[in-house]
């Protein structure tokens, strides 16, 4: 299987790019994101944590 590499501009679909998310919605992805990641317990498998 081969993997090709895009650069984020290139991934993302153009109408993204439209959306200007506003500061509280900036800040509230940040504070989910970080309870995300100290959530995660790094002894468990990928399988584990995809459910």
């Amino acid at each position: 299987m081969n993997t090709i590499l895009l650069e984020p501009r290139k991934a993302f679909n153009k109408a993204c790019f439209k959306i200007k998310p506003n500061r509280i919605h900036i800040e509230r992805f940040k504070t989910n994101l970080i309870q995300i990641l100290d959530s995660i317990n790094e002894k468990e498998s990928d399988e584990f944590h995809k459910n």
